[in-house]
């Protein structure tokens, strides 16, 4: 993992009833140390995945680090004990220089996630998606010795060809930062990618959808199935972003309060944000059943993941075309100030940050403030969608 280790984990004498018995923690990952075999060590993530590492000394580095082994349960127990050992007595016979030799650009990715993106960055598995759908598949197997820049530009036509826009810009980002990182580790002499322009030249988005709009969305928002149908629909009502909404926590939810308490580990901010929730978004809540730990779920175990495809269903249901899920936070906002709420209590609803100054300053929450207006915006929402007539009598949002 390098000189920056993570942080230091718990030791005991593993057991699958105890490996089975961890959950997960809400943020990033938890260790386990065995006591039974040196150096191997069990990680449990934020997001349920499992994997066995071994901890050793780099003999070349002088440092600690990790070797990934495996994947649990695909791994059991005995299986990660026996390669731990093997592994660490070659370690000492001289046969290996270290876990993470770095030979391809898979051996890199697989390098910067574990030893860089988990310890030190908010969101490792996103960036790991890009890599595993967009680089690995053309790329991966490519020596780096071999990599030079003419094979990061071919990969970015490739992906241009498929089709992508502004992910192309979010893969080069990710691929680049690699390698600066194994730069600065002193794992390569040099990033061929250094100075390559962004392919994709990205511009603000302006798209809010107006009433008209927002009607023929819901209605075919409501003919689908459930998770899909109330997924939206809180989407609409609450202006917060997919992620947070996706994988929103009964246990977030105080329905005494009428509160829903967004954990500073889940907000682009970085910060706890409590969202006074409308009546009309509660209505929609408690209609869904509580199959596990997340409100939005199929199988109750993990969260909805329907989301990479209902735009282009909806779009093609409703007829409104040129949205993404991200303006219905625009249009919200837009709707706020329609409806009079002022721009201070509409930019906390969002969780913008204020200015330093005022922030430091003034001390209270506007709570009051907020919850009137996210109540007014759920009760236009719901003449809207519900009433035809009386939604065309209210104030465009346009």
């Amino acid at each position: 993992m390098g000189a920056n280790m993570a942080k230091q984990p718990t030791k005991a004498r593993l057991t699958d009833q105890l490996l089975r018995s961890l959950k997960p923690p809400s943020k990033g990952f938890i260790w386990r140390t065995d006591t039974h075999t040196s150096g191997l060590t069990f990680r449990l993530y934020h997001t349920g995945r499992a994997r066995w590492f071994v901890r050793y000394t780099d003999p070349r580095r002088k440092v600690q680090d990790a070797k990934l082994l495996g994947d649990y349960p695909a791994m059991s127990l005995a299986d990660a004990r026996t390669a731990a050992t093997l592994f660490r007595a070659d370690l000492l016979q001289g046969k290996v220089s270290g876990a993470n030799k770095i030979e391809t650009i898979s051996d890199l990715i697989d390098n910067y996630h574990t030893c860089h993106s988990i310890p030190k960055t908010r969101k490792p598995e996103q960036t790991r998606v890009l890599f595993d759908q967009h680089v690995i598949p053309y790329i991966g197997k490519l020596r780096l010795d071999d990599f030079r820049r003419g094979d990061a530009i071919g990969l970015l036509d490739k992906l241009s060809g498929k089709g992508l826009t502004a992910q192309i810009n979010r893969v080069h980002a990710a691929l680049n930062g690699a390698l600066n990182w194994a730069v600065n580790e002193g794992r390569i002499e040099i990033n061929h990618m250094s100075g390559l322009r962004r392919r994709v030249k990205e511009t603000k988005r302006a798209r809010s959808l107006n009433d008209a709009e927002l009607r023929a969305v819901w209605e075919a928002a409501a003919a689908r199935s459930s998770p899909s149908r109330e997924f939206i629909q809180p989407l609409i009502l609450s202006m917060h972003r997919r992620e947070e909404i996706r994988a929103m926590r009964w246990a977030e939810l105080d329905r005494d309060a009428g509160l829903w308490i967004i954990p500073a580990s889940r907000t682009k901010a970085d910060r706890e944000h409590t969202v006074p929730l409308s009546s009309f978004a509660w209505e929609i809540l408690e209609s869904l059943p509580k199959l596990g730990p997340y409100v939005f779920t199929i199988d109750g175990k993990r969260p909805y993941a329907g989301h990479s495809k209902i735009v282009g269903a909806l779009t093609s249901e409703s007829a409104v075309t040129g949205w993404t899920l991200h303006d219905f936070r625009r249009t919200g906002r837009t709707g706020l100030s329609r409806l009079g709420v002022s721009v201070l209590v509409a930019e906390l609803i969002l969780n913008h940050a204020r200015d330093a100054m005022e922030s430091t300053y003034d001390m209270y929450d506007f709570a009051a403030e907020k919850r009137d207006a996210l109540e007014k915006w759920g009760e236009h929402v719901r003449r809207v969608v519900l009433n035809s007539e009386a939604g065309a009598r209210v104030v465009s949002i346009r």
